[in-house]
Order: structure tokens, then sequence, then C-alpha cells
């Protein structure tokens, strides 16, 4: 059995290797507010215990055992999340935070109780592919982060990642400029020496900074 840690680590992990991130124990430290000693250690009996492996850059991949584990628990984190917020009328950023809590208590009979509820969605609230709702979680090959954007593109909001230091306040604050699913972006500017990016939104206009664009992910339309 895994443990919340374990189950906490697993998930970050998913999360970074569905969009074919570079997986390695400082971004793991970063995004879980742990030291890195610590993600060590438990990287390790992580490795024991078969949850995961790791190559000769110390580069991490989960096991199948893991996968499983990763997967079931982000189905359980995404339909939580789009039932707080579609039924429960709760923030995006809140419903995230409620949903960690929520998911390592939930059974799966009344997870699956509340994804049929919900019409089996494709997605959760933050644009992300719900395990088992959908054929694949893989990374879509014409999605990429609005942080590699050129000057001058239109651009769809598809998603937002899901593992950044401080999720909440990243959610938040992308939430109040209406930086979310579906919304139709223009990068009217990119400043250099990776100066923030200029976007505009119809008729507003707003500045993020370029680690900010990173947990972006659009399409061009």
């Amino acid at each position: 059995m895994a443990t919340p840690t374990v189950e906490g680590y697993l998930e970050i992990i998913y999360m970074m290797s569905v969009e074919e991130q570079a997986v390695i124990g400082a971004r793991l430290a970063e995004s879980l507010h742990v030291s890195r000693p610590t993600v060590t250690t438990t990287l390790k009996r992580m490795v024991r215990d078969g949850f995961i492996k790791l190559d000769a850059h110390k580069a991490i991949t989960l096991t199948p055992k893991g996968q499983a584990i990763a997967e079931r628990l982000q189905r359980r984190h995404r339909v939580v999340e789009r039932w707080l917020t579609d039924v429960l009328g709760l923030d995006w950023s809140k419903s995230d935070a409620e949903a960690h809590q929520l998911e390592h208590a939930m059974s799966d009979e009344v997870t699956e109780a509340l994804n049929k509820h919900l019409g089996y969605p494709a997605t959760c609230p933050h644009g992300n592919p719900i395990p088992g709702n959908v054929r694949s979680a893989r990374a879509d090959s014409q999605v990429f982060q609005l942080s590699q954007a050129n000057e001058g593109d239109r651009v769809t909001v598809v998603r937002i990642s899901e593992y950044a230091e401080n999720v909440s306040e990243l959610l938040d604050y992308l939430g109040k400029r209406g930086v979310m699913p579906g919304a139709a972006l223009t990068v009217a500017e990119i400043a250099p020496l990776k100066g923030p990016l200029t976007l505009k939104l119809g008729t507003k206009v707003t500045s993020m900074s370029r680690e900010v664009a990173g947990f972006v992910w659009v399409k061009r339309e």
C-alpha cells in the first residue's frame, strides 16, 4: 500500500510525465515544498517498493504499479474537482486544494457514482484529462506551453498544469485574468531577456511572466 506521502509523489510524477516534462528530484522538491534530502530518501523507498525507476541520470519514471495508483488518484482528484466547481460552485483554485483532501478519503465506488452523475466529463476544470474518461492522457503534439509562443500568435488555452509550487496562487492569478481553458489570447509582445509576455484577451491587456506562462498550455488558432 502507498502512504499519503508516496501518493502525493506519484501524482506529481504522473502529471509531469503526461506533459513529457523531465522528472527529477529537484523539481519534485519545488512542487512538494520539501527539501532535496527528503525527496532523495522518499524516492529510494519508492524504488525499493516498486513504484518508480531511476535511470543513470536520476530521471524518474513510474512503474506499471506506480502508474496504476497515480491514474486512480488523478481520476478521483479530477472528478472531485469537476463536482466541486460544477455542482457546488467552488472557485477553481479552491477546488484543487479541497480535492487533494477528499481524494485520499473517497472510495472508488463514490468516485464512480460522482463520475456517472457528472456525465463522465473528459477533463477537470483546469482542462486536464480525466484518466479512464478519455482514450489517452498523453500529451497532444499540437499543444505547447504559452512561454514558447511567438509574438503575434493567436492561441486558445487548453489546460493549466497543476504541479506548480503554489498551485492555488497560480490558479487564482490566472482565473482573475480570464486565462482559463477555452480563452482566446493574442501574444501582443514578448519582452527581451526572458521578460514578460503581453497578452490580449478580447479588450483586456495583461502581462505574464514566462515562469507562469510555462504552466499554461495552448494551441494555435
